[in-house]
């Protein structure tokens, strides 16, 4: 018990020192305003979905992120040589970040009932439950499946068939499409009901002898889950080294790490010609085919595809659910909807998958070997920014229409939006190598950036003038202000992609300065 509150106390240090803990303070602190904004009646109805898909999860991307970063650095070889035990190590994270999901939901929940004190204890009590079990199965799950990677890329390739189940089904049992009493077959369901009945005791529910089973069965999950993934940490102590960047030569986990790949192509480079073209053309092979990470740029590739086609098929009965049960006219917002799922989002999923790869190098030590190659830093770095870019104006350029959102056709406003908007990934990316030093702070980064460019378009809708106009500084408002739809005053889609243009451009020049520092002091 005592090494397990000391690993627990040393958890919460790392992982403030990393930003988690700041960052799940600031987003308790922006959800909750968000909801303190919107009338009581529509908090009471939006409150749950975001407890469960936002909150609950919190800790998800960072539980594998911590593990994978540990095992580059060698903490985890360091750790198997003390009394700590996996087990132990593996409570420590669940424990610490499952406290942070209930440290943003308690204001949350709290700022839902306002209009009825007296429920506040009730609400209390049920919905952080919920939010408990529902983080408990989604971290043990996430673990298990990272505890198996090789990297982090490797687990966003393995993280959707892992956990869209684990989020798609209650979402439409709490929404009444499925109802059936089996849909508690799915761990996560139960944890959704009950943040759903703590902040509505009045909406419809399962009996308390099914609640009770299905509470005992996520449970049995979360257990099982947190088994695999204590094998799967002593498996990675038993093959971990130390990481290739500090031994040349050395092999890691896998008998060829990524960086290793890497390297050999830039010596193919070399062979090749002296020229900074031939060593580009080396490296972008390699990196694309030749590292591991082809299923995830096949990922990447129909990711915008599926995207707008589940928007397609998913906006009209939800639209009509809203109107029936809230009275809610979503068809109204339509634009608002665009602009939040597509058009910020594909290039939002882009930038994150670059800036994650980026950071990767700088961990696995392959930035150290491109300072002695042909391929520059800075033709890496282009090429990087490049990549992304091109690869949204793509994805965005598909999506728009296949959403089925589009309604007003390509305009010049739209195009306006489409190049603004895929500015957005380069932006993304070299905010995330500007203010990372590691693949867990760059999570936090995406956390962050994440949640402004998905209330900007929110913000620019709901808000008046002036106080929209407000929001110019950031960014992503240009691309958004520039789609038909919304009100863009004086400015016409010339003068947005002027305006966006000159703000991006400034905003890219004050993080690539950072970010080139930074690779110089490698």
């Amino acid at each position: 018990m005592r090494r397990l509150s000391a690993a627990t106390a040393l958890e919460w240090r790392v992982e403030r020192r990393y930003g988690v803990v700041p960052v799940a303070v600031g987003l308790g602190v922006v959800w909750t305003l968000v909801l303190f904004a919107v009338p009581e009646g529509a908090a009471r109805v939006v409150a749950p979905y975001l407890l469960f898909v936002d909150t609950a999860g919190f800790g998800a991307l960072f539980v594998v992120a911590l593990l994978l970063f540990e095992r580059t650095e060698g903490a985890r070889r360091a750790l198997a040589a003390t009394p700590l035990r996996a087990a132990e190590a593996v409570a420590a994270k669940l424990t610490v970040l499952t406290a942070l999901s209930l440290l943003i939901a308690v204001p949350m929940v709290a700022v839902s009932v306002r209009g009825r004190p007296a429920d506040t204890a009730w609400a209390l009590g049920v919905s952080l439950s919920g939010v408990a079990l529902t983080s408990l199965v989604l971290l043990t799950v996430c673990l298990a499946a990272g505890a198996r990677a090789r990297d982090l890329s490797g687990f966003l390739v393995a993280l959707p068939p892992a956990v869209a189940p684990l989020i798609l089904v209650p979402l439409l049992h709490v929404s009444g499409a499925v109802a059936h009493p089996l849909a508690y077959l799915v761990p996560t369901t139960v944890g959704a009901d009950l943040i759903r009945w703590g902040i509505d005791p009045r909406s419809p529910g399962q009996e308390p002898l099914v609640v009770a089973a299905g509470v005992l069965y996520a449970l049995v999950w979360a257990v099982a889950a947190a088994e695999v993934a204590r094998r799967g940490v002593e498996r990675g102590e038993e093959g971990s080294c130390v990481p290739w960047r500090r031994t040349t030569g050395t092999r890691g986990p896998s008998g060829r790490g990524p960086a290793v790949g890497r390297a050999r192509a830039v010596g193919r480079a070399r062979a090749a010609g002296r020229g900074a073209l031939p060593a580009v053309a080396g490296f972008v092979r390699v990196d694309l085919l030749g590292t591991g990470r082809g299923p995830l740029m096949l990922v990447m590739l129909v990711a915008p595809v599926l995207l707008a086609l589940l928007i397609r098929l998913a906006f009209p009965p939800v639209a009509d659910f809203l109107a029936d049960s809230h009275g809610f006219d979503l068809v109204a917002h339509t634009p608002a909807v665009l602009a939040a799922l597509v058009l910020l989002h594909v290039p939002m999923m882009f930038g994150v998958v670059g800036g994650l790869r980026a950071v990767e190098d700088r961990d696995e030590g392959v930035l150290l070997v491109l300072r002695v190659s042909p391929l520059s830093l800075r033709a890496y770095l282009a090429y990087r920014l490049a990549a992304v870019t091109a690869a949204s104006l793509v994805g965005l350029a598909v999506a728009l229409p296949l959403s089925g959102l589009m309604a007003a056709g390509w305009s010049a406003g739209t195009v306006v939006a489409l190049v603004l908007a895929a500015a957005q990934s380069a932006l993304l990316l070299a905010g995330m190598t500007a203010l990372a030093a590691n693949k867990v702070e760059a999570l936090v980064v995406v956390k962050g950036l994440g949640a402004v460019m998905v209330l900007v378009p929110v913000a620019l809708w709901a808000l008046p003038q002036p106080w929209a106009s407000a929001l110019l500084v950031l960014p992503p408002a240009w691309p958004v202000l520039a789609l038909p739809g919304y009100a863009s005053g004086p400015l016409g889609p010339w003068w947005c992609l002027a305006g966006g243009a000159v703000v991006t451009a400034a905003a890219s020049a004050v993080l690539l300065r950072r970010t080139w520092r930074s690779l110089h002091a490698l």
